[in-house]
């Protein structure tokens, strides 16, 4: 893929997410909630249907699936994802939530034996081996840990505690999509002229700077001076993040495991996107509970304090980010 292509894809992205905000918003507003789930079940159809007629075939390559590796990542994934969520509504201590964790543990540690032993592994180690291609692997976690769940909890803010309709929610999030826009379709020239690292740190420090503004809400903070800000930074953080890290991590693979690679950047941000919220979720339900007496029926200002806590600990994964990108990926020239 073209570095143009790339910051084609990242504007259509934010298009596409800011359409589906606003488009749930609505749907949610007239029929329910549900009606949201129900309507991906049509446009998945429409992929299906013109995918061939766009997509050329990939060359064909003969190997055996990793069955092993597939079934132990997966496992673990989820355990460790279920895990986190019971401690949601149980707390710490509960047995079950400790017996998954430790389940999930055992799984992910038995999923990286087996690919390091594996003839052809989904998830091939020496991926890894690149220091650049690894910090890039990392932070692609990492971000979206901190988006995803200040994206819920944001829409949870606006409508439990300044009661915004769905559709005015939805509404609400134009900002992020707009400075993710901006930042995009500029992503490629900047990093022509001065180079991946400088862009990707510049998009890692605006989102950084736009969770930091949320670490002090409170019940009485307003929309405009409390919650677009951060997210119009948090945007275009997001804009220049994408193509840098892509490029960090599809130039420098053999064609061969590009596949694997890809599947690997994928894989890290939707895994980052689900222990994110459930790592956030649970420190926020134990705030609330701590604060009110009571994780269903919490108070405004316990809501608030408990995003607040919530927003800290994503500070702490952004902070990471911000760290991983200035001290472990390599500075490459203008490409």
């Amino acid at each position: 893929m073209h570095i143009s292509d790339l910051g084609v894809y990242s504007s259509v992205t934010a298009s596409a997410m800011t359409l589906g905000l606003i488009l749930g918003g609505v749907i949610t507003t007239a029929l329910s909630w549900r009606w949201v789930l129900f309507i991906n079940v049509p446009i998945g159809l429409f992929a299906v249907l013109i995918a061939p007629r766009y997509l050329a075939e990939s060359p064909r390559r003969t190997g055996r699936f990793d069955a092993a590796g597939a079934l132990t990542s997966m496992s673990g994934l989820v355990a460790v994802a279920f895990a986190l969520v019971r401690t949601a509504e149980h707390g710490w201590r509960d047995p079950a939530a400790l017996a998954a964790l430790t389940a999930g543990i055992v799984l992910l540690v038995a999923f990286v034996l087996i690919e390091s032993r594996t003839r052809q592994p989904i998830m091939p180690l020496r991926l890894f081996a690149d220091r650049t291609r690894a910090g890039a692997f990392a932070t692609l976690l990492l971000i979206p840990m901190v988006t995803m769940s200040m994206q819920f909890f944001i829409v949870q803010f606006l409508q439990q505690v300044l009661n915004y309709s769905p559709l005015q929610a939805g509404l609400a999030f134009l900002p992020m999509a707009i400075g993710m826009l901006l930042t995009a379709q500029n992503a490629s020239r900047a990093i022509a002229k001065f180079s991946g690292k400088t862009v990707a740190l510049t998009g890692v420090a605006l989102l950084t700077t736009g969770v930091a503004w949320l670490v002090p809400i409170t019940a009485t903070t307003g929309y405009a001076a409390g919650i677009a800000g951060p997210l119009l930074l948090t945007g275009a953080g997001l804009g220049l993040v994408v193509v840098p890290f892509n490029i960090a991590i599809m130039s420098t693979v053999d064609p061969a495991e590009s596949g694997a690679a890809a599947g690997v950047l994928q894989t890290a941000m939707l895994t980052g996107a689900s222990l994110g919220i459930a790592v956030l979720s649970a420190v926020y339900a134990s705030t609330i509970k701590d604060n009110s007496g009571s994780a269903t029926q919490p108070t405004v200002h316990a809501i608030a304090d408990g995003m607040g806590t919530a927003f800290t600990v994503s500070l702490t994964f952004a902070v990471a980010a911000l760290l991983i990108t200035l001290l472990v990926v390599k500075r490459t020239g203008p490409r």
